[in-house]
């Protein structure tokens, strides 16, 4: 039998198929292209799936006397949903509806995937064969899923404030009681039902990069596990709860895919919006807004997301940001080698667009480098990749497996990415090389051997790092105490409301938190110096030493090191930074970066964040348009490759 032969797609057209099952149970299937206008679409459903790593090696026979060779996690995905459809329902699949030997045509359909999921009268998202305790999971995922409802309301309500108003009591951390969860009908005691619910989450569809594009703009969405079937809406708003609420369960296994987590996390923050493009009713039923959202947060917040085809993790995303809006500053091509995509990519959001968006530099915080193999799909070698170029196949920025390895958010200044910004992006010789301006602030005198607040704390070395420090820098640059400089430097330069609250100052801070590090260092002793241990303790969590202090440390402190500059700074450094680095602060970029100086002794290479006691105000903050940045700095091309 020949093999199916795609032909072109007309312009604005999609294919659609019809499914069924015949003798021996063969699969069959009608593929057929159709015009596509999202103002008056077609009625069909969409898939979404786990493509597996299989190949394409299970006939279908098609359009009577073809076959076509598919995967078999969408053959099996394919005969289980049929259940679901209406004889001769029509069904769009992008494995089968795009012909994905044809590049351009591809990347046009790609470019197409929101309007398509969008449009679709429902999405139907297989996540594989049932087991034994698929059913009681279901059941309880529709229980809460009710609850979360009734907390929240409309998970997609157009009204902003009424909107957060509802998920503000859903999403706030909570420990629900046992006999709370006996009133709501979702005792915690029915330890088997709730093992079956995380065992539901436990699959790989929940990993995908691509159900952020499928699942997000859907007027209606179905989950399938096997034949049994349950709303999209129950299963995030089950995830939502079962994450804010439900810490009393026993945690009686360990899952391998942190679906309820992921699940939680496509609950999009509507402060990130872009634009206000809303569908009007269609097929009767009021949709969601079609909103988007900045696509360096998508980036961020969904880079531990996986992709088949690394090209992907960018891709997945484009139809939900704002450069689904128009933004043409590059198209869907998957003829690109990766490296230039990501380069692209980059380079189009740091330019931004002035009817939209501020143009902003602070995409090149994303390119900090990993210390975690584990959270690593792919490292380029040195040289091989641009230095200011995110790699999104890495799963995270932080490169922390305590996961805590976080941004400076405290110091994001808004006002920094100014005008002057849209004039760095001059186009260097190398095609892969950043030309921007900025200050160099110093060169890296000292860059201490810890990277972890937590490994100098346990280990006693804090004290033994300040008095380091002071015996470098007689006087800091501000005229503030050197003392407080370091200290303030620990915690990224933010004490806690714990500290403020009760009216402190950063001189009480200083000098008691080093007294408080020794107390919580201390090993185990006697009956009488634990007890003695314990009283102090106390004592400090009473002034202001509380938890949230100490996460602010590690947060700050988190792989990073602290470093002197030769012009007396202080500051933490990414965890790469080495003697002879220097912090720069770049135009456009809301905090100080660590750069490296080549060997050319022209250019630089990108290593990562940093905070500077005393210099964190971005260079743009406040700076009308046509006013000059005050001469206090004298601005330089730096280039960065």
């Amino acid at each position: 039998m020949q093999r199916y032969t795609y032909e072109p797609l007309p312009p604005s057209h999609i294919r659609l198929l019809t499914i069924s099952t015949g003798e021996n149970d063969q699969l069959y299937a009608t593929i057929r292209p159709v015009p596509f206008d999202e103002k008056n679409p077609p009625t069909y459903s969409a898939l979404s799936y786990v493509w597996g790593t299989a190949g394409f090696t299970t006939a279908m026979k098609c359009n009577g006397n073809t076959v076509l060779y598919i995967t078999p996690t969408l053959d099996e995905a394919l005969r289980n949903v049929a259940t679901l459809l209406r004889d001769r329902e029509s069904i769009w699949v992008d494995q089968i509806c795009i012909n994905q030997q044809d590049l351009e045509e591809r990347s046009q359909q790609v470019g197409m995937m929101t309007g398509i999921y969008q449009c679709a009268s429902k999405t139907l998202a297989y996540l594989g064969p049932p087991t034994p305790t698929t059913a009681l999971a279901i059941d309880l995922i529709r229980r809460v899923g009710t609850i979360a409802r009734k907390m929240a309301g409309e998970i997609f309500l157009q009204d902003r404030e009424e909107r957060n108003r509802g998920l503000a009591s859903l999403m706030t951390k909570e420990e629900i009681s046992i006999e709370e969860s006996e009133k709501l009908g979702i005792s915690f005691r029915d330890l088997a039902s709730w093992d079956a619910l995380i065992e539901f989450y436990d699959r790989p569809w929940y990993e995908r990069i691509w159900i952020v594009q499928e699942m997000l703009p859907s007027r209606s969405g179905f989950v399938i596990v096997g034949t049994l079937s349950v709303s999209w809406e129950s299963v995030k708003g089950a995830a939502l709860w079962h994450f804010f609420k439900a810490g009393a369960v026993p945690k009686r296994h360990k899952p391998s895919v942190r679906g309820i987590e992921l699940t939680a996390n496509m609950d999009l923050p509507w402060d990130w919006r872009v634009g206000v493009g809303c569908v009007k009713e269609l097929a009767g039923r009021r949709v969601m807004p079609t909103f988007r959202w900045e696509l360096s947060r998508l980036l961020a917040m969904f880079r531990r997301r996986k992709a088949t085809d690394p090209k992907d993790k960018v891709y997945a995303l484009l139809g939900l940001s704002e450069f689904d809006l128009g933004m043409g500053y590059f198209t869907i091509d998957y003829a690109k080698d990766v490296k230039t995509i990501f380069t692209d990519t980059a380079r189009a959001i740091l330019k931004g667009d002035s009817d939209r968006k501020k143009p902003n530099l602070d995409i090149i915080l994303q390119a900090r480098r990993t210390t975690c193999k584990c959270e690593v799909d792919a490292e380029p070698q040195a040289g091989e990749w641009p230095s200011w170029v995110p790699d999104w196949r890495q799963h995270s920025g932080t490169g922390c497996t305590w996961g805590i390895g976080e941004d400076f958010e405290e110091w994001h200044d808004e006002h920094a990415a100014g005008k002057h910004v849209e004039e760095l992006s001059d186009i260097a010789s190398n095609p892969f090389a950043l030309v921007t301006r900025g200050v160099v602030l110093g060169r890296a005198v000292y860059v201490s051997p810890y990277r972890h607040f937590s490994d100098m704390a346990q280990q006693g070395r804090m004290r033994e790092a300040r008095d380091e420090f002071l015996g470098m820098v007689s006087s800091y640059p501000t005229g503030q105490d050197v003392d407080i400089a370091f200290a303030m430097t620990m915690v990224g330069g933010v004490l806690p409301k714990s500290i403020t609250d009760r009216g402190h100052t950063d001189r009480w801070y200083v000098d008691n938190y080093l007294n408080c590090i020794d107390i919580l260092s201390m090993p185990n002793g006697t009956t009488e110096e634990d007890q003695l241990r314990d009283t102090k303790v106390i004592e400090y969590w009473l002034a202001g030493f509380e938890d949230s202090w100490y996460q602010i440390a590690q947060n700050a402190y988190c792989e990073r090191r602290w470093y002197v500059l030769d012009t007396n700074h202080v500051g933490l450094g990414n965890h790469r930074m080495q003697q002879g680095d220097v912090v720069a602060k770049l135009v456009g970029l809301s905090m100080p970066c660590v750069l490296r100086p080549l060997a050319n002794g022209k250019d630089y290479q990108f290593i990562g964040e940093a905070y500077c006691h005393g210099e964190m105000a971005g260079l743009g903050k406040g700076v009308p348009p046509g006013v000059d940045i005050p001469a206090k700095h004298s601005l330089q091309k730096i280039v960065i490759v």
